[in-house]
């Protein structure tokens, strides 16, 4: 079995050494933050920093060339062993048909030392937390593995690949399928702060709202005259909204410029990949057929100006190191809404969504419950809060404003529940065909989810006895996926649509 690339050992060392470091000021955190520590008593304290920062590294060394002699890999006719780990050794193996998705990383401190990070996952729910396989080599070895595994996978046994092939440059700007220019980072980036100025004004005004009414009943005279208090709230919320539009400028440059780095999708027949970043550069590959559901996403303020993203369903998509590999990947970060059925045309073309055969069919459904729970919350605490101004002998006008504010706060909270349930009454609905299920969900952010019909496992009909009386319910479909997203809603519907799905799950 062939161990991993020296590399790793050097390139972790490099990273180690900052840990040891925060390791080792917060031993001496107490020492450091004493007032009375002069320069001579720091001094004289250097040497046993030092003693404890070399023997916290030791240990990392330790390890780290502990798990380089027990870890490596090999790759036979038929499938692909790995063992790694120290303290806890895992012997792991994966047959070539089983491969569910190949993804490769490599940092910057992984670039000095010429090494790359390759992942294969089978795509089971059991280890859907983590890849069975890790590799860690020479970036020259992991390009070729990865094709390598690639065309093996398809037939089940190994399949050498040519040099020429295995150097191929398949990532090129020209051949990619979707560019995200410099133009679309800056309106992605844009689109994100006025989304932050949005949410920063709602805010804002509750929260002038809420101190205004305190003012009033409690006289606050700290927080000086009306006018000096209109000018402070002013001022103080432009403030708010400007430091937080620079973080997300700042942020949103990062993850758009950085992040999405040369981002290129690429299809080689049946194999799909997806390369991004700068400082981290990821390289992912899977099969078509292994997709398990496009998700087409706008938040309102994407949804005002026409703009959205594309996600995937694939287990191990994202999945490059043992984190979590269950979370949804980004296809497409940003495009124009009407450009989604060109751009799926040419990546997923099985993924174009179609447009909704069904909506809701009742708009009370969607708000009855939450009115019923929340209103009854509310009443009891205006109720309550009133009683208890009473027994206090609390002031007249204080109780009434008192009781008026809280039943403001609840019609605020309301309101924005009703929004919310009208853009879902618009939103929801679902279109199905013998292949294809495009469901549209959502409220205030607006979701469609298009899978196929043999990765649907099971449909939920959820109803009440008045909702079943009026042959309305809400529909949960579970996916053939891993086990923390595998569920797709649409609510409100005519209950004939379960019959639909039941039709797919029994074909």
């Amino acid at each position: 079995m062939k161990r991993f690339d020296k590399g790793y050992i050097f390139s972790s060392l490099l990273s180690d050494f900052l840990g040891s470091l925060v390791i080792s000021f917060l031993v001496f955190e107490e020492f450091f933050l004493e007032e009375e520590v002069v320069l001579q008593d720091i001094i004289a304290a250097v040497p046993i920093f030092a003693a404890v920062l070399l023997v916290v590294y030791a240990c990392f060394i330790a390890y780290r060339v502990m798990y380089y002699r027990t870890s490596g890999y090999e790759l036979t006719e038929t499938e692909i062993k790995c063992k790694r780990g120290v303290f806890f050794r895992k012997r792991s193996v994966l047959d070539y048909k089983k491969v569910h998705a190949i993804n490769k990383k490599q940092n910057i401190i992984h670039k000095i030392f010429g090494i790359a990070v390759l992942t294969v996952d089978s795509g089971s729910a059991n280890t859907a937390h983590k890849a069975e396989i890790t590799i860690i080599e020479k970036e020259k070895i992991v390009n070729a593995l990865l094709d390598e595994l690639n065309a093996s996978k398809e037939n089940g046994i190994r399949n050498d690949v040519a040099v020429a092939e295995k150097e191929e440059v398949l990532l090129s700007e020209s051949d990619s399928l979707y560019s995200f220019t410099s133009k679309k980072k800056m309106l992605y980036t844009l689109i994100n702060i006025v989304a932050t100025a949005f949410f920063t004004i709602f805010f804002a005004v509750l929260a002038f709202v809420v101190i205004s009414v305190c003012k009033l009943v409690l006289q606050l005279d700290s927080l000086g005259t009306w006018g000096e208090y209109l000018l402070s709230a002013f001022v103080i919320t432009i403030g708010i909204m400007l430091l937080l539009v620079a973080v997300s400028f700042v942020g949103c440059m990062l993850v758009s410029f950085v992040r999405y780095h040369k981002f290129n999708i690429t299809r080689r027949d049946n194999n799909i990949r997806i390369s991004y970043g700068l400082l981290e550069r990821h390289t992912n590959s899977f099969s078509y057929d292994r997709i398990k559901a496009v998700k087409i996403s706008q938040g309102i303020v994407q949804r005002m100006l026409g703009f959205a993203e594309i996600k995937l369903e694939v287990i191990g998509y994202t999945n490059n190191t043992e984190e979590n590999s269950s979370e949804i990947g980004v296809l497409v970060p940003f495009c124009k809404y009407e450009e989604i059925g060109e751009i799926l045309g040419k990546i997923l073309p099985d993924y174009v969504p179609e447009e909704k055969q069904t909506k809701s069919v009742a708009f009370f459904p969607f708000v009855s419950w939450f009115f019923l729970i929340f209103g009854g919350i509310t009443g009891i605490t205006v109720l309550s809060t009133l009683a208890i101004m009473i027994m206090l002998n609390a002031p007249t006008v204080a109780t009434v404003i008192t009781a008026l504010s809280l039943l403001a706060s609840g019609l605020i909270v309301l309101a924005v529940k009703s929004v919310s349930a009208a853009l879902g009454y618009r939103i929801n609905g679902i279109a199905v065909n013998d292949a294809k299920v495009t469901v549209y969900s959502g409220g205030f952010r607006k979701n469609i989810t298009v899978f196929m019909a043999k990765n649907l496992i099971a449909a939920e009909d959820v109803t009440t006895p008045l909702r079943k009386k009026a042959g309305i319910s809400s529909l949960v479909m579970h996916l053939k996926t891993n086990e923390s997203s595998n569920e797709v809603k649409v609510h409100i519907q005519k209950d004939s649509l379960s019959k639909q799905l039941e039709e797919l799950l029994i074909l």
